[in-house]
């Protein structure tokens, strides 16, 4: 039996596109995998709009999100990429707009708003959509925020489903790739939703910190520090966010296993929290705040004396023996 098509309209807000270019990237599974059923649950998969890669344009292309806004294209999840700007902040013009309507420019935040009501998931692709990103940073002139925040925190679809954010500057490509998967599949009834976090970010990517997964992590536990760019150690002195940040490149790498921001020597500066680029994650070279280097000192030593201590324990039992 054929499975029911599953409409993608992608809207582009404030952005750089950086998380399309990310999401094509992608390789387990890749962009061809999901649009051609590779995945036989998750085939029946149309990308019906997406402003920078599909071949229709003007009329012709918007029409798709005209039929998604009437609600002739259920069921379609809705993947927003960039951030939301207040319209009320934009005077006599406007900020972001994606076509027109009699006339006049149809507003991002407008076409935003509507499709959401018919949506049967809402995924926000990069920290723009997430948490508002770069463009949310201050001064933040345009008002700039997520789409969950635009939306609410308590929104939910139609289908009942809460916003599905996918942080990161930009997106990991596979990051997307799986959450879009995983959501067509929960749509289908084949998977539960996967659990999310407090800021609606999927725990099983982010639910450690970027510290954690990081290679370089037990070289703190051993007190060797980097203190200059190029040395092979922690990099927590020279400005890393990692232990203050939640993702999971160091280990995953960025494309097909490769790369990501410690593994290559650079450090990480927080991407895929909401507060990035403001304080605590900006300036960039800025140090975490004391505190977690304190805490994760005594974590340490405490996890040496539980070593320690069970290793006489067992010693002295086999005495007993």
């Amino acid at each position: 039996m054929e499975p029911e098509k599953i409409h993608v309209i992608w809207l582009s807000g404030q952005a750089c596109t950086g998380c399309t270019v990310s999401f094509l990237n992608a390789t387990h599974p890749s962009v061809v995998d999901i649009l051609t059923g590779f995945i036989p649950q998750a085939a029946g998969i149309t990308l019906d709009y997406h402003q920078t890669i599909m071949l229709p344009w003007g009329e012709e292309a918007l029409a798709a999100v005209e039929a998604a806004e009437r609600g002739e294209l259920a069921p379609f999840v809705l993947v927003v990429e960039g951030a939301v700007p207040d319209e009320g902040k934009a005077g006599e013009g406007y900020w972001c707009a994606i076509g027109e309507e009699e006339g006049k420019p149809a507003t991002f935040t407008e076409r935003l708003r509507r499709l959401a009501e018919k949506a049967a998931a809402v995924v926000a692709a990069g920290t723009c959509a997430s948490f508002g990103g770069i463009p949310h940073g201050r001064p933040n002139p345009t008002g700039a925020k997520g789409v969950m925040d635009f939306l609410g925190r308590s929104w939910k679809s139609s289908l009942g489903v809460p916003v599905v954010n996918v942080p990161g500057c930009p997106v990991h490509g596979e990051h997307l790739a799986e959450v879009l998967a995983h959501a067509v599949l929960a749509v289908r009834g084949y998977l539960p939703l996967p659990e999310l976090d407090g800021e609606h970010r999927p725990t099983y990517i982010f639910g450690q910190t970027a510290h954690e997964n990081c290679p370089r992590c037990g070289l703190f536990a051993d007190g060797k520090n980097s203190h200059a760019f190029g040395e092979p150690y922690c990099m927590g002195l020279l400005g890393c966010k990692g232990p203050i940040s939640h993702c999971d490149v160091p280990k995953r790498g960025f494309v097909e296993g490769v790369g990501g921001c410690t593994t290559i020597g650079a450090i990480c500066i927080g991407c895929t929290e909401p507060e990035f680029p403001d304080e605590p994650y900006g300036p960039f070279l800025k140090k975490a705040p004391a505190g977690f280097f304190v805490l994760e000192k005594i974590h340490s030593i405490g996890g040496s004396l539980d070593a320690v201590w069970s290793r006489i324990k067992e010693k002295l039992a086999g005495r007993k023996l």
